[in-house]
Order: structure tokens, then C-alpha cells, then sequence
């Protein structure tokens, strides 16, 4: 039996749209890499911010999308003569469409050791449950037996 995903579908947009972003950032400097993880309770998303300031980052939801944007700043070399600049630097954004079953509302995030950690927690009704099964009699038989 053959089925399709269409979680998979979505990934190769998302792919695209993420293609044609690093392009256009890479004529500006810089687009961090980002990993998506999808676990039971939660998905993370992870995304290198090495040099970003907190201060530089904004992380928005908008019509289902999550929307982080920041800024890297470039090396400062007043007083000094550059030899080499090879990090890029700019005003970036990422958008990534959140699936049905997330808790927007339970988004946290952390910026550690040069990574940005976006976490979006699975909503209660979306998590797997285990269906009690009955076994098929009256209501009044199953009550005397």
C-alpha cells in the first residue's frame, strides 16, 4: 500500500521558500541555519545566532507562521585596517508555517552558546492517548457482570 505524507509535501515548499530566502540573504550576508525537531510534547527549533545580541532578535506569530527576525552586526574595525571579513552580517528572517496541533500560546525560547531555542509545545488534545475499550454489552448487563 502506497500512502503519501503531506507533511512531506510541505517540507519540499518549505524547502523551496527556504532556498529562495538564502539566495536573497546571501546577496545581504547572512541566513542562519535552522534545525526543526518534532518530539512527542513539543517541536524545537533551533537556529545558529552566533554574534546575535537578544536584543537583535524578534520571534512573532502571525496568521499560523512563526516568524523569527534578527540582526548580526558587523565587526567593528574603526582604529584598525581589516585584513579579512569573511562572516556575513545583516538583517535576516525566517519563516516556518506552524502545523495543526501546536500551543502557540506555550512558546518559549532561549538564546544560548550562539543558538537560538524556539519551543513549541504539542497541545494537550493533539498528544497520543490510549482509548479505553468497552466491551460491547448493555450498559445495564455490563453493570451486573
Amino acid at each position: 500500500m502506497l500512502t503519501t505524507d503531506p507533511f512531506a509535501l510541505l517540507s519540499d515548499l518549505e524547502r523551496q521558500f527556504d532556498r529562495a530566502q538564502q539566495g536573497a540573504a546571501s546577496r545581504n550576508g547572512w541566513l542562519p541555519a535552522a534545525d526543526v525537531i518534532a518530539g512527542e510534547h513539543e517541536v524545537r527549533v533551533l537556529m545558529d545566532a552566533p554574534g546575535v545580541r537578544r536584543e537583535d532578535l524578534s520571534i512573532e506569530i502571525h496568521d499560523g507562521n512563526l516568524i523569527v527576525a534578527g540582526e548580526r552586526r558587523p565587526v567593528d574595525v574603526t582604529g584598525s585596517s581589516a585584513q579579512r571579513i569573511e562572516r556575513g552580517w545583516g538583517r535576516w528572517s525566517r519563516t516556518m508555517r506552524l502545523r495543526d496541533g501546536l500551543d502557540a500560546d506555550g512558546i518559549t525560547a532561549s538564546l544560548a552558546d550562539g543558538v537560538l531555542t524556539v519551543t513549541i509545545p504539542v497541545a494537550e488534545q493533539a498528544k497520543p492517548r490510549r482509548i479505553k475499550i468497552d466491551t460491547g454489552q448493555p450498559a445495564e448487563l455490563a453493570a451486573t457482570t
